[in-house]
């Protein structure tokens, strides 16, 4: 796959900022360091700004972007918003202010803009911040799945309330739903996110009121 220039913001509480920049492989999720024209070596965020409180942000890539976000001891602690170059809007709010601390890491999907990967970014009332992703092949009605246990979005955030999310997709007239639907364990719908193509408008968090429990899915149906 090839490389290409993955750049980031991060504003924080005090006004200062962080900047990110990386060359990075297409089709595989990589750490976005510091950008060494403005901090000298390429550090993570959270040796960095150690203590530093960020309040909004903005990763944008070349050809595709699935998601972005901040883990911290193996788990999505923050996601970030994500944009192609070009159709940027200003440096959107993250869901809650985060305060970095040591080891922490932003990871990035920079996708080829061909890339299909479809990714539900969301927030619970209880402060959670989960991803879930999945890569149609054809017609289907395509299960997202947990990015880093592979679980329904029922297993994972049972008994909790998304209340902010974005779904970010290429496939257009491709999908045959409202974007991404949660449907209970009956298969009734109980909540949708819509769908932003990041070539053509930044992903940014909708407010909803989606009830998660044991077995309910996140999903869409795609044509082709």
């Amino acid at each position: 796959m090839a490389t290409n220039t993955v750049n980031g913001i991060l504003v924080c509480s005090d006004g200062t900022n962080i900047p990110l920049k990386a060359e990075l492989a297409e089709g595989t999720e990589s750490d976005l360091t510091t950008d060494t024209t403005y901090t000298v070596s390429a550090q993570n965020i959270g040796d960095y700004g150690l203590g530093k409180t960020i309040v909004s942000g903005l990763v944008t890539c070349d050809n595709g972007v699935a998601y972005a976000y901040i883990l911290r001891q193996g788990l999505v602690a923050a996601i970030i918003p994500v944009a192609i170059k070009g159709v940027s809007s200003p440096t959107p709010a993250l869901c809650a202010p985060f305060t970095l601390q040591a080891g922490d890491k932003l990871r990035c999907m920079n996708n080829t803009a061909a890339d299909r990967e479809g990714a539900l970014c969301y927030y619970t009332a209880q402060g959670v911040s989960r991803i879930a992703v999945v890569t149609p092949t054809g017609g289907a009605t395509n299960e997202l799945v947990d990015l880093q246990t592979s679980n329904s979005i029922g297993d994972t955030v049972q008994g909790q309330r998304i209340v902010k999310a974005f779904f970010t997709s290429v496939d257009g007239a491709k999908i045959e739903t409202p974007g991404a639907v949660v449907v209970d364990a009956l298969g009734n719908v109980v909540g949708s996110v819509s769908a932003t193509d990041p070539s053509k408008f930044q992903a940014g968090f909708n407010d909803c009121s989606i009830p998660v429990n044991l077995n309910f899915k996140a999903q869409y149906l795609t044509n082709a």
